[in-house]
Order: C-alpha cells, then structure tokens, then sequence
C-alpha cells in the first residue's frame, strides 16, 4: 500500500471520528432537549391539575400557564393573547414582567410596567398585524434572534428586545391565542432548543385553555339557567293564582312562556268594590329584561289604577312610567279593561294590541274591536292622547276573547300563521261550554297545527263568558263598528 493511499485513509478515519462524535454530540444534546420538554411538559401538567383541583376558571388558568412558561424558557416577560372571535382580534389576557408592545400604536408608552401592561392590556390586535397578528392568523411558531431587522416588530425605545420567540396556542387547525416570550435572562438570544421546548408547553397549553373555556361555558350556562329558573319562580309569582270568582260570569286564562321566561303578562285586579280590572299584556323582549318589565308594568297598574275608571287615562299614565323607566327600545301592547260587575258593562282602552274578540248570539257573530291607541313607551303623551276608550255592554251567552300576538302568530311547517280565522273558527265550535273549555279548545288547536315546532312566542290568553245576567240589565250597547256573520 502506498504511503499516500495510507495518509488518506487515515484523514479519512479521522474525518469520521469527528463527524461521530459530532453526532454523539447532536445526539446528547437532543435527547437532552427532549427529556426536557418532557419533563418541562410533566410539571405543567401536575402544576395545572393543582389549580384545576382548587378551582377552574379561565383568568386563574392563563396566569399559571404564562408563569410557568416564562420560568421555565427563562424568559424576562412574557404574554397570552386569547382571539376574541367577535372582535376577530387578539387580546391580552396575561402581561408577566416587562413585556414590549409588539403591535403598531400612536401612543406613547412609558417604560414603567404598570403602564406598559394596562396600554398591553387595553389594546387589541389584529389578525396579520404585527408579530403577535401574524403567529395567529398563521399558525406557525416564530423565532427572531434579530428583531431590529423585523418589519412585523415594531420599534420601540420603551423596551430593548434582542430576542422574540412567539406560538400559537392551537387545537388541530384551530387559533385560540398566541403565546408570546421576550428576551432571556441570561442575556443571549433565544435558540431552536428554546423554540421546541416553547412549541411542547404552548401545545399543552392550548388544551388546557380549551377545557378551561369549554367548562367556562357549561359554568355561565348553568348560572343562566339557575337565574332564569329563578326568574321564571318571580313571574309566576306575579301571574294570577287564579280567576276570580264574579257573579254571572266565567272566566279563564292561561300564559305559556316560549323561553322559561316570557315577556306576556296577564292579571284581574280590584279597582274598586264594583269593578274589576282586567289586563294583557305582550313586551317586547323576552327572558329576564321582559320579565323585569313585566313586574314593573304590574305594579305601576295597581297603583294608579286605584278608584280610576277610565282605562284610557291609566294608559296614559303607564306610557310616561315606561318612556322614562326602560329603556328607549322596549314597548308594551296592552288592553286594559274595567268590568263593571253590577251592570257587566266593559270599557276598556287599546295600546296598539291585538283586538278584543267578543262573540255574540250564541257565536252567530262576532267582532274585532279595536280603538284608537299606540303601544306604551313609543311615543309622548301628545301622541298617545289617541287613546280611547270603548265601552260594550255584554249580555247572556257572550263571550269575550283577549289574546297576545303569540296566538296568532303561532307558525307551522310550512310557515304559515295560526292567524285569525283558525282562532274564530276553534273558538266558536267550542262557545256552547265553560270559559276554561274554550280555551283548552284554542290551544290544543295551535298545538296541533305548529305540530313539533319550537313555540316561538309567548302565548297567553284570556277569555270572559257571560253566564246569567241581573235581571236589570235588559239592553245592549252597540259593541263596535259593526258585526260579521259566521258561516262555517
């Protein structure tokens, strides 16, 4: 073998030894980046099931999270921003240490870290802008070692940055935050190994602000429910027990609320020894805002109702109470009535409801009658003195109807309405019995018409039959602007 094939043989063992070890080297070093990241990954767990075992909330969780990942990268500061989907921007929830603002602003920024975090804080980010934007909208981890080169960091004279390292915190292909690190503490730039092992806590991460959020929902739901259940024991409260019992009279009424809690409203009162208050009524929101005013509606009717037997004028009263008392885009229809129990003579007033229904000859006819009047908080008194009364006198045999929009409303497969016809029609097959019968009979119709769809609005109705009359009371007072016959 000649002397020269020898030499290159030896450099090239010798090449060899070096590259080995090199990759002995590579290899030490990589096991040992993993057995951090695994170990790094351990004690997040067993720090987060310390909190969850506590108490789970998402505020509590994300301070843990960006604590502990800013201990263990030995980063100076650090950041979690959660993406509001509303806003379709990021915020930050968590500011640890001196972090820098990594978004664009005209204002000024003091180096002080309480106001650099409350300016962090108020601030909102969005997708694409800047470092913190970009990591969000694109899913992909980034390292900067030179920030001064970086057109997405902006420069700050606040904060040095000499090093950046940001992740999105991410469940399969979805965003829910970015995770954010600036400089580290022993003063050299942040490196891949950093990188990976920041890539393995912000997964982690990721799921747990998932659950947190998840089990956040199902808390706040079940307070919600806990507070409409709540609402819906006060509303029924405030409904009628029952009917009262008048003589020559027969009386029903029923509220079924679409939500647990409706915006309907019904209710009999006392005026005064002779006559008997009768009101229903429809808000216009739901849940607990309608109830809310549903109770105010209440007690404000009891109130100035006392001794006063114009139902116009009490009207007029309840509008100033609700322009003045609610809020400016919530209105009330109403029909008020008054119920002379000696004469059985009604008057009652109309704030943009539906008509009072009264069938008369035993059903042969009927009529819609509807004065002049606008629903209460819409307009100021010097509109709303268009409200009028309108008296009936009943007689043996009538029956009155009082109902919400609910009724004929009510909607089918094929998106028609319940409306008016259909109610006249099932109510007047049943007028030959009792008040309650007639009303059973009208809601086991829209039942069976809407079929298994949702209801989508409150229901509520009330219907007034005449038994016997006082043997004084002879005459009829004209009902309204005419009647209809009934051919079915």
């Amino acid at each position: 073998m000649s002397k020269n094939i020898l030499t290159l043989i030896i450099i090239i063992l010798f090449a060899a030894v070096i590259i080995l070890k090199k990759r002995i080297r590579f290899l030490r070093v990589y096991s040992e980046t993993r057995m951090k990241e695994r170990e790094a990954v351990i004690s997040f767990l067993h720090k987060i099931g310390e909190r969850i075992t506590h108490s789970i909330d998402l505020q509590g969780s994300l301070e843990i999270i960006t604590n502990f990942i800013v201990e263990y990268t030995h980063a100076e500061s650090g950041a979690i921003f959660l993406l509001n989907e509303e806003e379709n921007a990021l915020r930050a929830k968590v500011v640890i240490g001196l972090f820098p603002p990594l978004h664009q602003t005209t204002e000024h920024a003091f180096t002080k870290r309480k106001f650099l975090t409350e300016r962090i804080m108020r601030d909102k980010v969005n997708l694409g802008e800047g470092i913190i934007g970009y990591v969000a909208q694109s899913g992909i981890t980034q390292l900067i070692t030179d920030p001064q080169n970086d057109p997405r960091v902006p420069q700050t004279s606040d904060v040095s940055i000499a090093s950046l390292m940001v992740a999105p915190l991410k469940i399969k292909d979805k965003v829910l935050g970015v995770m954010a690190l600036a400089n580290k503490r022993d003063g050299i730039s942040f490196d891949e190994r950093d990188k990976s092992l920041l890539e393995s806590l912000s997964d982690q991460a990721a799921v747990t602000v998932d659950i947190v959020k998840l089990y956040d929902q199902l808390a706040k739901q079940q307070r919600i429910e806990q507070e409409l259940r709540v609402a819906h024991d006060f509303q029924k409260l405030l409904l009628p027990k029952e009917c009262p019992s008048v003589e020559g009279l027969d009386m029903a009424a029923i509220s079924e609320p679409a939500l647990e809690v409706g915006g309907d409203y019904y209710d009999f009162f006392w005026v005064d020894e002779d006559h008997l208050g009768v009101v229903i009524a429809d808000v216009s929101g739901k849940g607990i805002p309608g109830a809310l005013v549903m109770s105010m509606l209440r007690s404000a009717l009891r109130a100035e109702s006392r001794n006063i037997l114009s139902p116009a004028a009490v009207l007029k009263v309840i509008n100033e109470y609700i322009r003045t008392d609610t809020q400016v885009n919530v209105f009330i229809t109403a029909i008020y009535a008054i119920i002379d129990i000696r004469t059985h003579k009604i008057l009652f007033a109309r704030a943009g409801h539906e008509p009072l229904v009264i069938f008369t000859d035993g059903g042969k006819k009927h009529d819609f009658v509807a004065p002049n009047g606008i629903a209460l908080g819409m307009v100021g008194e010097d509109i709303f003195n268009i409200t009028e009364n309108r008296e009936i006198t009943l007689a043996e045999g009538d029956t009155i109807v009082l109902y919400t929009d609910g009724v004929v409303e009510a909607m089918n497969k094929a998106s028609e309405e319940y409306g008016q016809q259909r109610l006249l029609k099932t109510a007047n097959r049943s007028l030959h019995g009792k008040a309650k019968e007639v009303l059973d009979a009208v809601m086991a119709d829209i039942r069976e018409f809407s079929g298994d769809l949702p209801q989508h609005d409150d229901i509520t109705m009330i219907v007034i039959k005449v038994k016997a009359l006082m043997d004084s009371v002879t005459s009829r007072a004209p009902v309204g602007s005419g009647t209809e016959n009934l051919n079915y």
